[in-house]
């Protein structure tokens, strides 16, 4: 026997089925769209992880360059203030330093053979060099006045000195350095002239022009410079007749100046103007 569907529900089947399709498709979309949405999102906080991870590795990196860097400068600056006669000393000793004798010993240095416990001289046996006249001579000497450092005198020509004047240099070299601000003194055992003194008073305001680090004071000691020259000739002041004194200098005495840097000297006034030393 043949069974006939009702016709009216044929045409609903027909109807519906286009329907469920769309909707299927519909619901099947909106679930890609979901999870695209998702999927997008997940990767964008990845991306943004990444980039907070990268980014604080290299902030970390650039710290760990810039700690590095100011390693590197505080031991060069370390190493170049240990070799270089400054402001605050030489070495491992500054100025106004209480010297003892277990210091002495502890620093490897030797004390100059003399009976004068107030005012005496040291240095390092092992920084030497050879003086053509002098044979081996000490390269530093330190002299110690009432157990403090209050002078430090540089004899070798390659110890440097911060002004970047070296034992040897030209009076044209030094004048040049100090912009012609220095005080002229006849030797007091050569008023020939031969040997005489040009001073430098660290705390004079005016330009130093091979120094940055000018300073008026050190552990609040006034500091200045004695150059030592030899080989020149007496130049006569009218107004003193040996001394020619700060912005007096006329071009016919500047023209005058010659010789070389024997020593260099920088310390406290007092000892400054020694012209003895400690004899």
């Amino acid at each position: 026997m043949t069974v006939h569907r009702p016709i009216f529900l044929t045409a609903c089947r027909t109807l519906l089925l286009p329907l469920v399709v769309v909707n299927l498709a519909i619901v099947l979309s909106g679930c890609d769209k979901s999870i695209l949405s998702n999927n997008t999102a997940q990767n964008e906080v990845i991306i943004a992880d990444t980039a907070d991870v990268e980014s604080t590795i290299a902030a970390n990196d650039q710290t760990v360059s810039i700690a590095h860097m100011a390693k590197i400068t505080d031991t060069s600056l370390t190493t170049a203030s240990q070799n270089t006669v400054s402001l605050s000393g030489y070495q491992n000793l500054s100025f106004g330093q209480i010297i003892t004798p277990e210091l002495l010993v502890d620093q490897g240095l030797t004390k100059e053979s003399n009976d004068n416990t107030q005012c005496y001289y040291v240095s390092n046996p092992k920084l030497t060099y050879i003086d053509k006249e002098y044979g081996e001579r000490a390269s530093v000497l330190y002299q110690i006045i009432d157990d403090k450092v209050a002078l430090i005198v540089i004899q070798d020509p390659t110890t440097s000195f911060y002004i970047d004047i070296n034992v040897g240099d030209s009076v044209d070299e030094v004048m040049t350095s100090h912009n012609n601000n220095l005080v002229y003194e006849v030797d007091k055992y050569d008023q020939s002239g031969n040997y005489y003194h040009l001073i430098h008073d660290i705390s004079d305001k005016r330009a130093t022009t091979n120094s940055t680090n000018q300073a008026s004071t050190v552990n609040d000691l006034p500091l200045k410079i004695k150059y030592n020259i030899v080989g020149g000739k007496k130049i006569i002041n009218t107004a003193s007749d040996v001394d020619i004194e700060l912005d007096k200098w006329t071009p016919s005495q500047l023209a005058q100046l010659q010789g070389n840097v024997e020593t260099i000297e920088i310390g406290i006034p007092a000892a400054i103007r020694l012209t003895e030393g400690c004899s």
